[in-house]
């Protein structure tokens, strides 16, 4: 997450992240959101695999709706960084092959 500087014109103090060195790391294969009138709820969770048709949801984030835009916008320009990295990857290959 970027560090956010205050420059005067910007009413927001800095905020500098802390990453807990036990932070926990979590593989989840299904994903549901809710929307409610004040409130966006993340599910998240994992298919049972000797269960088939089973999943148990393990995580539960409620976020207000201002924030769900806020990460909604950060995750689609996320994604799209990614998409392009990897194209520049592909082309790079490509153009070391033909050589």
């Amino acid at each position: 997450m970027p560090e956010q500087q205050n420059d005067g014109n910007n009413e927001q103090p800095e905020i500098r992240v802390h990453v807990s060195q036990d932070l926990d790391y979590s593989f989840r294969d299904v994903a549901n959101i809710f929307v409610g009138a004040g409130e966006v709820v993340f599910e998240f969770g994992n298919h049972h695999r000797s269960m088939p048709g089973h999943i148990t949801i393990a995580d539960r984030i409620v976020m207000s709706i201002g924030n769900a835009y806020d990460f909604q916008m950060r995750l689609q320009n996320a994604l799209l960084e990614a998409q392009k990295q990897i194209q520049r990857n592909l082309q790079e290959r490509k153009a070391g092959r033909s050589k």
